[in-house]
């Protein structure tokens, strides 16, 4: 590395170290008690109630009782939330489904766990005779019409309108065949956003998909019956907004995610990350009003988004002339679980203006790695893209045409997408908590990603030492920034 490219890396360790050296032994000591006051059984008691109102899409009702749930908890907490109205957009509702075999006979108990994909229409109950062709554009209408279709793929939007106009009368898609995943459990795909679906579409697992492509090789007739109850319709999510006020009108962001994006119940994702957020602001508020921490220098603004990016990008909007008050943001994005791995990850390590929030994050991961109450191994890794915290770095203010401020955004999560996936890791970015090898990072996953089964059951119940873990880290973390 040439001396030109070294100066500038010289001066993000600086602001990195600088980091510490202006944080006081009571500072350090309050960090301590952050982690403390941490409570597993709350956190695990908000996912249970979040994941009770439904799936929470932005502008439904489910979504609107989670930003009035969100606002309720802020308040018991000593804050004065704000809801912010987002533009308007199409919201689905999914009240009621049914889906069976009614023939042959051994497949009548076959089908669990499904689910009916976004902007699915309204069908009263309805029989029809399942088809299976391997490529659906080859499917001839006088073979379609009528029947029900069992594909491999969503089908794009242009291959959905081919097959209503072939005459399929519903679509059944299969889930992918992935290790460890979705064998019994549907992951959930969407239709084409529109209010004016003609036919629905019901996610299947795998195991499903599999028997009914087994029985009809075996020339067996397979009819089924199915009904959708839903809407789809125009409407404004809700974002929900508290601010723990510092001496300075510059602050922190803490945000995460109030849908579940997927449409389904989604416990990790991201009830785990807006259980957190709300976790996050009530210790810090409670430490202050206790006189264990002081006012912060810094203010901190605590967001639950009503709808993933679609409401953080309103939120650039609407604060485009004071995007430089933004000292840092701080996004839970799934801290509810993990396939393979106990491992707090922090994103991203390629952004250059991340580097002193992740110096900091990265020495807080290593100093509590392994103790009792934390995570087991922690890292930072490179930008996967796909959540909140990226609306707040430069290609997307651009796009946004807004002022291209340098904030730092960071993601905190301990599962993302729905398979083990290696990334190459950024040089100079080897964390000493890591126990994978030096070069690659493993980004660990959910079982459940975006799926029928994403429930508190399957997911934060079984691993509840994650959504702490996050907590006490973005406490600690705080408590060194904004003081």
């Amino acid at each position: 590395m040439n001396a030109r490219l070294k100066k500038p890396r010289v001066l993000f360790l600086f602001l990195s170290i600088s980091l510490f050296a202006d944080t006081s032994p009571a500072q350090v000591r309050a960090g301590v008690d952050v982690g403390s006051h941490v409570s597993t059984s709350r956190l695990l008691q908000q996912v249970r109630e979040l994941v009770a109102l439904g799936n929470r899409g932005g502008g439904t009702q489910s979504g609107d009782k989670c930003a009035a749930y969100v606002a309720r908890r802020f308040k018991e907490a000593g804050y004065k939330p704000a809801i912010i109205k987002d533009p308007q957009r199409l919201a689905f509702t999914l009240k009621s489904w049914n889906l069976k075999v009614l023939e042959p006979h051994s497949l009548k108990h076959l089908i669990r766990n499904e689910w009916v994909g976004a902007y699915s229409p309204t069908v009263r109950d309805t029989s029809a005779h399942l088809i299976y062709v391997k490529d659906p554009e080859k499917l001839v209408p006088g073979v379609a019409r009528g029947n029900a279709l069992l594909i491999d793929n969503p089908p794009a939007p242009r291959e959905y309108s081919d097959l209503v106009k072939k005459g399929i009368r519903c679509l059944l898609l299969a889930s992918p065949e992935l290790e460890g995943a979705y064998s019994d459990w549907a992951m959930i795909s969407d239709l084409p956003t529109s209010a004016k679906n003609p036919i629905p579409m019901f996610n299947l697992s795998s195991g499903n998909a599999k028997a009914l492509r087994e029985a009809l090789a075996d020339s067996e007739d397979v009819n089924i019956q199915f009904a959708v109850s839903a809407e789809t319709d125009s409407a404004r999510p809700k974002t929900v907004t508290a601010t723990l006020e510092g001496e300075s009108s510059k602050y922190y962001l803490v945000c995460g995610h109030g849908d579940s994006d997927s449409g389904g119940p989604g416990a990790d994702d991201n009830a785990s990350g807006v259980s957190g957020v709300l976790e996050t602001a009530r210790v810090l508020k409670a430490l202050v009003a206790a006189h264990k921490l002081p006012k912060p220098k810094f203010s901190i603004r605590f967001i639950v988004w009503g709808t993933e990016i679609f409401s953080t990008e309103n939120y650039v909007r609407l604060n485009k002339d004071s995007l430089k008050n933004i000292l840092g943001v701080l996004n839970f994005d799934e801290i509810g679980t993990g396939a393979t791995r106990n491992c707090l990850y922090f994103e991203s390590n390629d952004v250059k203006q991340n580097e002193p929030l992740l110096r900091l994050l990265d020495s807080i991961g290593v100093a509590h790695a392994g103790k009792r109450g934390y995570w087991e191994e922690s890292t930072t890794n490179p930008s996967q893209g796909g959540t909140d915290s990226y609306v707040f770095l430069s290609e997307s203010l651009r796009r946004l045409r807004v002022p291209d401020v340098k904030i730092p955004s960071v993601t905190i999560y301990t599962g993302a997408w729905n398979e083990l996936k290696p990334l190459p890791q950024t040089p100079g970015w080897n964390s000493k908590a890591w126990k994978g090898p030096r070069d690659t990072v493993y980004v660990d996953f959910s079982a459940y990603y975006h799926s029928s089964l994403d429930i508190p059951d399957r997911t934060t119940e079984k691993e509840p030492f994650n959504m702490t873990g996050a907590v006490k880290a973005l406490s600690i973390a705080l408590t060194r920034l904004a003081w």
